[in-house]
């Protein structure tokens, strides 16, 4: 008999891993997984680790199954090269090295299929089950009713919403909070969680693509089987690096207008374009960059419109909660989204097979849980943000550097490139000297303190 059953939403990366925290570290605890895609089959292309995701790697047992597959193989550490690239005679202005240059890269369809394989009850999954709305707990039985677009149904004991940007999830628990606070009266409180429900348009989109590293991938070839690089100039900039054992090169091509930031996006939020409006959007780039473009298959670009979800007063609410892109999508320029994804999973699933922990008092694990990853999580998505902007020379300081001044290779200067170069490792430095585990301990032994007091009271 489980100590309680636990419903998620998404079996994306996020939901498998928080599946597979669970199936280690609470095997008495029941989960099922609900998927709304008719069959599972990841989106978008590459994805990046840091040492604080390979913690996680680490505990679930995964390293060695995805060594076999990482874009950089048994290597941890990746250079990333900074290259000025919207000129013809591009240069390279930074490089990250040693501790800081500790990353590992994958495709996400490989990665999706190493935690498929390593889940023990594939059955738990179940497909063609979109999320509509939730029931919130009986007062007779204590369960959450999930309800479903085909007219199904399902109770639990906790809903935990890992169904991404667009989240259901998302929705209608800030639904329920928006309501509650009208109903005693906080209009403007209701207002602004109202404003948490939709995904806002960050002015950025992204051109995604893949090339084989078999000869196709231009004169940059061997510079890419090595090292992440990432090419910037003014207003756009672009990353490419290896996956797949290093056999396949995944080039992301950024495009950022911050004065659309909070528009609405007219159109889907990802589409296939033609190579040429890709090529087109870079003409005049160093020459190795344009050849590196037009080695993506004919077909074979995706155009993205980066949403990214508010920072939320809360991931939580009584027995449900949010985890990665659900709580925290984020813009993508630290390859640092995945991964606070993978922390969220670890961290909940930890707390949640804790000796202690039942149905009566699930919701303590939870409010520990938001206290301990949301402020991590958006300070991260606060960074990448600044990141991105830096990628692409936009600051203060550079707003005197045009498209123009840039591509002529008078912009920005020497001067303003090192401090660039400064600004971008800061805004990096969360990553050393930081684990999830420690945060994990910390969290924990705040339970385990909580728990306590409740039962002495």
């Amino acid at each position: 008999m489980p100590k309680f059953t636990v419903a998620i939403v998404g079996a994306g990366l996020g939901g498998l891993l928080f599946a597979l925290t669970l199936q280690k570290f609470a095997p008495d605890v029941d989960f099922q997984i609900y998927e709304s895609a008719a069959e599972l089959a990841e989106i978008g292309a590459g994805v990046g680790f840091q040492p604080r995701t390979w913690f996680v790697v680490r505990e679930l047992g995964l390293e060695q199954e995805l060594l076999k597959i990482a874009g950089n193989g048994e290597r941890s550490k990746l250079a990333m090269l900074y290259r000025k690239a919207d000129q013809k005679d591009g240069f390279t202005f930074h490089v990250t090295e040693g501790e800081e240059a500790e990353n590992w890269t994958f495709h996400r369809g490989q990665l999706q299929k190493v935690f498929l394989d390593n889940l023990h009850a594939p059955e738990r999954i179940h497909l063609g089950k979109r999320f509509v709305s939730y029931t919130p707990p009986d007062a007779s039985t204590g369960q959450i009713e999930v309800q479903f677009q085909d007219g199904s149904a399902a109770v639990c004991d906790l809903l935990v919403g890992a169904d991404g940007v667009k989240s259901g999830v998302r929705s209608a628990m800030y639904t329920h909070l928006a309501e509650r606070a009208k109903a005693r009266g906080e209009e403007d409180k209701a207002l602004l969680l109202k404003s948490c429900i939709s995904a806002s348009f960050t002015g950025t989109v992204i051109y995604r693509g893949l090339i084989k590293l078999d000869g196709d991938a231009g004169s940059d070839g061997a510079l890419h089987k090595s090292n992440l690089v990432m090419y910037c100039g003014k207003n756009k900039h672009a990353i490419a690096y290896p996956v797949a054992k290093g056999r396949i090169l995944n080039v992301a091509t950024v495009v950022m207008n911050p004065a659309l930031a909070g528009t609405v996006y007219e159109g889907p939020w990802t589409a296939k374009v033609p190579r040429e409006e890709v090529i087109e959007t870079y003409k005049g780039w160093e020459p190795a960059f344009e050849e590196t473009l037009k080695n993506v298959n004919e077909s074979g670009w995706s155009k993205w419109a980066i949403h990214v979800v508010k920072q939320l007063p809360t991931f939580v609410d009584g027995q449900v909660a949010l985890i990665g892109d659900a709580a925290h999508a984020m813009t993508p320029h630290q390859g640092a989204g995945a991964g606070q994804g993978f922390e969220d999973a670890y961290v909940l699933g930890r707390l949640l097979g804790q000796p202690g922990v039942t149905r009566v008092n699930i919701s303590l694990p939870l409010k520990i849980y938001d206290e301990v990853r949301r402020p991590v999580a958006q300070n991260v998505a606060a960074r990448s943000l600044k990141s991105g902007q830096l990628h692409s020379f936009i600051a203060p300081e550079l707003n005197a550097v045009s498209p123009e001044l840039s591509a002529s290779g008078n912009g920005p200067t020497k001067e303003q490139l090192e401090h660039v170069a400064e600004m971008i490792r800061q805004l990096k430095d969360w990553r050393q000297g930081t684990t999830v585990g420690k945060d994990c301990e910390a969290a924990i032994q705040k339970l385990h303190e909580e728990l306590g007091h409740a039962s002495s009271a």
